[in-house]
């Protein structure tokens, strides 16, 4: 038994083959290229959802320290009565967290009033800037002569973070919100 091996020269592909291949690698770069781009902006869209939603959360704590300050102030005057526009007149008709009591408002437990909002960021306060007072009509009711209720009005600001903030850090972390409220007094003896 005799075998032969015929062999077969090396010839090269036709043309049209390795056009193919090159066609096939450019599609696939371009395919690679086109995944890239939507993969990057998807993660930009991601990134910067997540800064809005921080700055979101950083007001809507704001807020609820501008509330919280706003009832601070409200039952500050509540248990003060007749006392309360001496107290405000003496300091310059501006009332501070301090002034309030740190016990209306907790900020340092994480389990507090805010729980973990405050927890990375301060400073954290309030101000409340009380007008001066005035005296309202009587109210039926009441002898109109002798009784008579002190009106105010309030602006409880609240600021979280830095006053004015250079980082970036520092203006993701900033917060303020202010809100107006009336409060009224009394009642309490008309005149001098």
């Amino acid at each position: 038994m005799v075998t032969t091996q015929t062999e077969t020269p090396n010839v090269p592909a036709p043309q049209h083959r390795l056009r193919e291949r090159g066609m096939i690698l450019v599609t696939t770069l371009v395919f690679l290229s086109l995944i890239t781009v939507l993969c990057s902006a998807a993660i930009v869209r991601t990134s910067n959802d997540i800064r809005e939603g921080g700055a979101q959360r950083i007001s809507q704590a704001a807020l609820r320290l501008s509330e919280a300050g706003a009832m601070g102030t409200v039952a500050l005057a509540s248990q003060m009565q007749l006392g309360f526009g001496d107290y405000v007149a003496a300091r310059n008709n501006i009332l501070t967290m301090a002034d309030v009591g740190a016990s209306t408002i907790d900020t340092t437990a994480p389990d507090g009033s805010f729980g973990r909002e405050f927890a990375a960021i301060s400073p954290i306060g309030f101000s409340t800037l009380v007008s001066e007072s005035d005296m309202s009509a009587a109210v039926p009711g009441y002898d109109a002569a002798r009784y008579c209720f002190k009106t105010y009005k309030m602006v409880t600001t609240s600021q979280i973070g830095q006053a004015t903030p250079t980082t970036l850090l520092q203006i993701e972390q900033s917060g303020q919100q202010a809100i107006q409220t009336y409060l009224t007094v009394g009642p309490v003896l008309c005149g001098p």
